[in-house]
């Protein structure tokens, strides 16, 4: 084995002690400067300088300090001032090393500042975890959730730099009201991100990963880190996206109860079958689902102990009651005669929190002046024309299966139908017609389009990238739309996007037209994150089972171009088991949604209008 020689062990020292920080290397300066005071003002004493040992260690510290005091030496003492010259010297490398290294480490800590390596102090925070396009609907939607509270903050962890971060978000968001974002750099299965972001003591965490397997990981690790922090009897609670089913049980169990898991799929055929059904029904559901408006909130009101769920509906103004929650289990539109009891929470819909109260009587009403005797017609066959073929369609049609008769037709055009739509289609009790053609041809969509198709479905193709299936569904809206302008023909379309970007985009195109895609199940986590109880009630909205919106003809209920209150409305729609949750207009053609007016508030209701209610059919 080679010795090794001295000037590599210095070298290796030398090493060591530039890797110990600013702090050590201050000292290692003082630590040089003092011997050389200490060995020149000792060498001056020996050498005959006047003065004493300790005068003469004083003034080598004063040449070393200020090289000025040179000029004042003793020239006639040629020793002592030679002496003098080179500790001089030495002082001026060692002031100017020390200023270069005070500089370097103010920088490296201000770089690290900047980079966001310091430990977050909050309590009550929100994380999210994962950067990427759904980041900021998530953000702008908790920035108005936190709009009512006078400090808040959110807590971003994402794999990009955090001077990226910081900037693309001041570009997105405007306005951050109340409430700061700190972003953090960094992968949530490290502990060493999870301790700075002070998880233990954050509300809740919302993971927006796209990957599944990087979601089941990130949660293991919270639920880790909780266990090693003794935090797990906290409030926090995890708000997760699931891909793919076979993921879904996994991710559960991963969470051990901390968690709600919202399987993205199953969430958007349910919404899309809602929403193709009825139009306008997307309005009542993005009022529902956002923070913009009107939320839905769980809150406790001793004065409603004893009371039954039907009095209950009137005795609220300014927000619309639509179930109870009997400890942990939301119920919708219960039987009318259900009695609050000790602490049951009344669900409504609400401007706010804290800012809806009952109040002390019911208002005096007389609905039998307003009630209609017209009994309700048979509606129309429902019609609805689906345009391309992903796998979600089986899905789709089986959760028609829950809402339509045989009277009910679906026909299926794509370029390619997969297999098992053609070999299923006489399994469901309405009718389903497949075809196979070039949808994208403006020839053929205008065989396929006609007036009495009143309802289109536009699904994504997942068989390329979510940017050229985007541009797809895009070409398909345009030409769709023209073929309905050229005719003034009322049809609802509902479509499905990948990117937020073109959402928006389409959206703002036509607000009669919906676009479900990954903006709305921001919406969704995001409510979550806040509530984990609306989980429960969103999806029992959206199943057949219980109540679920519809949009019934208001000269079912009322007499027309009568003036009617709120309260009045409420009370008649009560009469059959049903919770009135607003007004559908149609003005110009323009589907308009008056959802939770206040209940004083006075309407005089045509043929065109219909009531917006939370009914079991």
């Amino acid at each position: 084995m080679r010795k090794v020689s001295l000037r590599e062990r210095v070298r290796y020292m030398f090493d060591k002690v530039m890797g110990l920080g600013t702090i050590s290397l201050i000292g290692m300066l003082f630590l040089i400067t003092t011997l050389v005071v200490l060995v020149t003002g000792i060498l001056c004493s020996l050498l005959g300088s006047e003065g004493s040992v300790g005068n003469m260690i004083w003034m080598s510290f004063m040449h070393t300090m200020d090289s000025g005091t040179l000029a004042g030496d003793d020239t006639s003492d040629l020793s002592f001032l030679v002496l003098m010259t080179i500790v001089t010297i030495c002082g001026i490398f060692v002031t100017s090393i020390l200023i270069g290294i005070i500089s370097s480490g103010f920088e490296e800590k201000l770089t690290s500042l900047r980079k966001g390596f310091s430990k977050i102090i909050e309590s009550n925070h929100t994380v999210v975890i994962g950067y990427n396009e759904s980041l900021f609907t998530i953000l702008t939607e908790l920035i108005e959730a936190n709009s009512n509270h006078k400090k808040s903050c959110i807590v971003v962890i994402g794999q990009e730099e955090k001077e990226v971060m910081d900037e693309q978000i001041r570009n997105q968001i405007k306005d951050f009201k109340t409430t700061s974002i700190m972003c953090r750099n960094g992968k949530p299965m490290d502990e060493t991100i999870l301790e700075m972001v002070s998880l233990e003591t954050a509300r809740s965490v919302i993971i927006n990963e796209e990957d599944d397997f990087t979601v089941i990981k990130s949660i293991l690790a919270i639920v880790t880190y909780l266990k090693n922090k003794q935090a797990m009897d906290g409030d926090l609670y995890i708000t997760a996206l699931i891909h793919q089913k076979e993921n879904l049980e996994a991710a559960r169990i991963a969470t051990q109860g901390k968690g709600e898991i919202i399987f993205l799929q199953d969430m958007i055929t349910r919404i899309l079958a809602n929403t193709c059904r009825q139009p306008g029904l997307s309005n009542v559901l993005i009022e529902l689902f956002g923070f913009d408006g009107d939320e839905v909130y769980f809150e406790y009101f001793p004065e409603l102990i004893g009371k039954k769920f039907g009095d209950v509906l009137n005795l609220f103004e300014h927000s619309i009651v639509m179930g109870i929650c009997k400890g942990d289990k939301p119920y919708i539109n219960p039987p009318m005669d259900t009695v609050f009891e000790e602490g049951d929470r009344v669900i409504h819909l609400a401007e706010d929190d804290g800012v809806a109260k009952p109040m002390a009587a019911l208002p005096d009403l007389q609905p039998e002046a307003y009630k209609t005797k017209e009994e309700n017609r048979e509606r129309n066959p429902f019609k609805l024309l689906i345009l391309g073929c992903n796998e979600q369609l089986s899905s789709l049609l089986e959760e028609f299966d829950d809402f339509l008769d045989e009277r009910a037709s679906i026909t299926i055009a794509a370029d390619e139908l997969c297999e098992e739509i053609a070999a299923e289609a006489s399994k469901h009790a309405f009718a389903v017609k497949p075809m196979e053609l070039n949808i994208y041809s403006l020839e053929n969509l205008k065989t396929l389009v006609h007036e009495d198709t009143k309802n289109i479905l536009l699904l994504n193709d997942d068989t390329c990238s979510p940017e050229d299936s985007d541009q797809k569904i895009a070409l398909l809206l345009l030409q769709i739309r023209s073929i309905i302008a050229e005719h003034e023909w009322n049809i609802n379309i509902t479509s499905e996007m990948n990117l937020v970007e073109n959402q928006k985009l389409m959206q703002v195109a036509n607000v009669n037209d919906f676009v479900v895609g990954s903006t709305i199940t921001s919406l969704i986590s995001t409510q979550i994150s806040e509530n984990r109880h609306l989980l429960d009630l969103f999806i029992g909205l959206l199943i057949s089972e219980g109540s679920e919106f519809y949009m019934k003809p208001a000269q079912y209920y009322v007499q027309l171009n009568k003036e009617i209150d709120f309260y009045t409305l409420t009370e008649i729609v009560k009469e059959r088991n049903e919770i009135l949750m607003g007004i559908k207009r149609v003005e110009k053609g323009q589907i308009k949604i008056i959802l939770n007016p206040l209940k004083s508030e006075s309407f005089v209701l045509t043929e065109s209008d219909y009531m917006v209610v939370l009914a079991e059919e």
